[in-house]
């Protein structure tokens, strides 16, 4: 995230806004993993976009892309996530910048690399 501030010295409050609670919400999942609590409560997976033939890109950082379903800004479609920071394909689950994500199947080359 770049945030621009103008010669007049005026930026876009109403997107800062939104990066920073985006922030504190990864923060305090990653809180939550170190206490050791590992996985999201059932509401928040069951709330949570379904991402399906799935694998890692790199775009700068670590994403991951595929099939996107019921996903709460851009529905359902092909997708790259923002950037990956918890992934665990065993507990069904992976948490980006800005969400949680039920796994479905990975890809045929991502299912060669986990198996």
């Amino acid at each position: 995230m770049v945030i621009y501030v103008g010669r007049d010295g005026v930026l876009q409050t109403a997107r800062l806004s939104e990066q920073l609670e985006s922030m504190k919400s990864l923060c305090a999942d990653l809180e939550w993993l170190r206490a050791g609590v590992v996985r999201p409560s059932l509401e928040e997976l069951e709330s949570a976009p379904l991402i399906d033939d799935y694998a890692f890109v790199q775009r700068g950082v670590t994403a991951l892309q595929g099939k996107v379903t019921n996903h709460p800004l851009i529905g359902t479609t092909t997708a790259i996530t923002s950037d990956l920071y918890v992934f665990a394909p065993d507990l069904g689950w992976a948490r980006t910048f800005s969400r949680y994500y039920r796994l479905g199947s990975p890809s045929s080359a991502m299912a060669k690399w986990l198996f």
